[in-house]
């Protein structure tokens, strides 16, 4: 693994939750926004390569990883305004965003609400409306119960979480704030709103994806002035993890470094 020269991590105060961030790297800045339930650590196999080219900076969203939680409603538009503050707290004006799942929908939030700020965009397995899911998904998070025994994935996911949480009691308390109730409601973007974003946007996704058609991909760029798709073969909702090389490589390109 490449070594990282230049590092720091630590957290910032951005008002009702303090966010732990990491920053790798130098160059123009590259922000990194995790999926759901995870952490900034989830991006270890993108972190050295792209910090070989530029200033990564992999926050941990409010309620996860080591990033502290209020007691509002999660939402898209505030898990962006969150990164608006980080930005403000380093002195960034403007950045490209990497975006896996949830990290995809807080950067179309970025795209749609902050266009000043953005750079490119980077949309990898991402949904733009709760419509878009495959059949039974939704119904999937309705019932999920974090306290029943759990498949081995969210087993893992959930032992991961109670190594890095500040409270590792507060598991429950993410899956209802977040598969219970954020996921019910959002994404809700439509189209329309969609065909305002102008920023370059590259959207990538795996063919077998267990929550998106590909379909829903097709008709983002079907309606965004500058994006374009890239379907992954033999990957699935974990594409960054199953084909980091091509991924990677996907993603420097687009960026304008090899």
């Amino acid at each position: 693994m490449q070594k990282i020269t230049e590092k720091f991590e630590g957290y910032v105060d951005i008002g009702d939750i303090k966010m732990f961030y990491g920053s790798y790297g130098t160059g123009e800045p590259v922000f990194l926004l995790h999926g759901g339930i995870v952490s900034h650590t989830s991006w270890f196999f993108q972190i050295p390569p792209l910090s070989k080219h530029y200033q990564i900076i992999a926050p941990d969203t409010r309620a996860h990883g080591k990033s502290t939680d209020s007691d509002k409603p999660l939402s898209y538009e505030l898990f962006a305004s969150d990164v608006i503050k980080l930005m403000e707290k380093l002195d960034i004006k403007k950045a490209s965003f990497i975006g896996a799942s949830d990290g995809g929908c807080i950067s179309l939030a970025l795209g749609l609400k902050y266009p000043d700020v953005v750079n490119k965009l980077v949309l990898i397995g991402t949904s733009y409306n709760i419509s878009n899911y495959h059949e039974g998904t939704l119904d999937n998070f309705k019932n999920y119960n974090p306290n029943e025994e759990l498949p081995k994935e969210f087993a893992l996911l959930k032992q991961m979480y109670e190594k890095e949480a500040p409270d590792p009691a507060y598991w429950s308390t993410l899956i209802k704030k977040l598969v219970q109730d954020l996921y019910l409601r959002e994404p809700n973007f439509t189209l329309d709103q969609l065909k305002t974003i102008n920023n370059p946007t590259l959207i990538i996704i795996g063919e077998n994806d267990q929550f998106i058609p590909v379909a829903c991909n097709q008709e983002m760029v079907d309606v965004m002035p500058n994006a374009r798709l890239e379907v992954i073969q033999d990957a699935t909702h974990l594409v960054p993890f199953e084909k980091p090389k091509q991924i990677n490589k996907i993603i420097l390109d687009f960026l304008g470094k090899e």
